[in-house]
């Protein structure tokens, strides 16, 4: 189960992004990013993530730059996933 709060200026992710939810954020993040120009991302409560939910934020990625928007995904992840920061998927979508 994924969960999302929006908590000072950033969404945090919460639980697993697996196969099962990626879609849905997909969905979720295209919509906001229709209304806003930067989104911003904090993966250190999430505690599993799978190759779908990589792709998943390539892909809001590309789609945001598409759209001259923003992500950005801190750096500071859960210990569980920490081997993501060396992801080379997400090399240049991962910022300090």
């Amino acid at each position: 189960m994924l969960q999302i709060n929006y908590t000072k200026g950033k969404y945090e992710l919460k639980g697993s992004l697996e196969l099962e939810n990626s879609k849905s954020l997909l969905s979720y993040f295209n919509t906001l990013l229709k209304y806003d120009s930067k989104i911003v991302l904090s993966l250190k409560n999430l505690k599993t993530i799978d190759t779908s939910g990589i792709e998943a934020l390539k892909e809001l990625y590309k789609t945001a730059a598409t759209h001259n928007k923003r992500v950005k995904i801190f750096r500071k992840v859960n210990e569980k996933i920490a081997w993501i920061l060396n992801e080379p998927k997400l090399k240049g979508i991962i910022k300090s």
